[in-house]
């Protein structure tokens, strides 16, 4: 795994918050690196900072201190427009709730990150359209959230994360309101995508299962960054 260049690398990472009169460390100096083509199960106990850890990855957070290096880039000194081009070109979100828009369909809710790209409208439509149905969900373009199933909403969120192309998927807890077998059934379809487009991935799961289908899984012990297996 380590013969292939790095999309991701975070260096001496180290974030602190406020707690009344006193600093708490949540990340000291943690060090990772994502490489290309990969997909990485981030596995911890609540409140041991695996939500801050990728919102540091994915620039939505800057820390104290520490580099994050994403295609050989050095994001330390960007400004916060060029952050944000990174973030909507380069980088996919998905979190544990979809955050659909109600008022928009399947296929307007995929094509909004290509819309704020300033794509043309028409071709925005019919990208959106290719990854719904890579996520089996062509006969479903024109619903409404309100009418579709909880794993139905998650595939629709997971295929507007990936419809910039982007390097990198950040998922937090990306199956954690589903039941198991729906969560495995999309937690499945996102891995056969993700290695299908060959992006590389870094997934923050509870569940044991689904993290032992990933290429490595790491845990955050006293603020930094342990591997598990392998």
């Amino acid at each position: 795994m380590n013969s292939r260049s790095a999309i991701l690398e975070l260096t001496k990472i180290k974030v602190s918050y406020k707690n009344g009169g006193e600093f708490v460390e949540i990340l000291k100096e943690a060090d990772f690196t994502l490489y290309n083509g990969e997909i990485v199960a981030l596995v911890a106990p609540s409140g041991t900072g695996k939500s801050t850890f990728l919102h540091v990855a994915g620039l939505l957070e800057k820390p104290i201190s520490g580099t994050i290096q994403i295609n050989n880039k050095d994001t330390s000194k960007l400004s916060d427009k060029e952050r944000t081009f990174i973030r909507l070109n380069h980088l996919g979100f998905v979190y544990q709730s979809h955050h659909l828009l109600p008022e928009f369909s399947a296929l307007e809710n995929v094509a909004l990150p290509q819309l704020i790209k300033k794509t043309p409208k028409k071709i925005a439509l019919a990208k959106a359209a290719e990854w719904l149905k890579k996520f089996h969900l062509n006969h479903r373009l024109t619903h409404s959230p309100g009418k579709l199933s909880g794993g139905e909403k998650q595939r629709v969120a997971i295929a507007r994360a990936l419809v910039n192309t982007p390097y990198i998927l950040l998922a937090d807890e990306p199956t954690g309101n589903l039941d198991e077998k729906t969560s495995d059934e999309v937690f499945d379809l996102l891995m056969h995508v993700v290695r299908n487009e060959n992006l590389s991935a870094l997934i923050v799961t509870h569940n044991q299962a689904l993290a032992a289908k990933m290429d490595r899984v790491v845990t955050l012990k006293e603020g930094k960054i342990v591997p598990i297996y392998p």
